[in-house]
Parts: C-alpha cells; sequence; structure tokens
C-alpha cells in the first residue's frame, strides 16, 4: 500500500523515520502495509542497513508495534515490508465515552 523509501539515510535517521512512522499509524483506524526501501549491497562497500534495521523491526515486532515483517528484494533495492496495527484516536474514544454518560 504504501513505501517509506530510506535510500540513501544512515541508520540514524532510517531510524528516526521508521519512528515517525509509527507514531504518525497510532493516530491511524486503518491497518497499513508498508514497503521500507534500503541501499542494495555494494560489493565491496561494508554493512548495508538491512541487518540493523531488520533487528530494530523485529524489536518493535515483539512491541506489537508492527504486526508483520518480512524481508524485500528486487534489482533496485533491499528492504522490509512491514504491516502495522490500526492505530486509537483518543479523542474519538473520550467522545464515545461522554456519550454513554
Amino acid at each position: 500500500d504504501f513505501e517509506l523509501n530510506l535510500t540513501g539515510l544512515d541508520l540514524r535517521h532510517a531510524l528516526e523515520s521508521i519512528r515517525q512512522m509509527i507514531d504518525r499509524q497510532r493516530r491511524r483506524r486503518e491497518i497499513r502495509s508498508v514497503l521500507i526501501r534500503l541501499d542494495p549491497p555494494v560489493p565491496g562497500e561494508g554493512e548495508t542497513l538491512f541487518r540493523p534495521v531488520g533487528k530494530h523491526l523485529v524489536e518493535l515486532l515483539k512491541k506489537e508495534m508492527i504486526s508483520r515483517v518480512k524481508p524485500y528484494a528486487d534489482k533496485e533495492c533491499s528492504g522490509f515490508v512491514i504491516h502495522l496495527p490500526a492505530g486509537k484516536d483518543d479523542q474519538v474514544e473520550v467522545v464515545e465515552d461522554e456519550k454513554s454518560l
């Protein structure tokens, strides 16, 4: 459904972008599928962000902040496909609670 392009970013900025995406999802009522794009591996260039971002996503999965994660790769990039659970809109819940009083 959606794409988060992290190509060209360092690890700190990539993790911050993921954090912001998770934070925005908390205010949405629908489940979202997101393709997270990372730079592809380049021979002789060292480690890519694939492993550290993957570890971070597994931690988010354990905390139930994402509901699914699977690796993704094509000719242009590597990355992950994740599923974000529907968030809760606190203001709507308060209004609904007040109506029942």
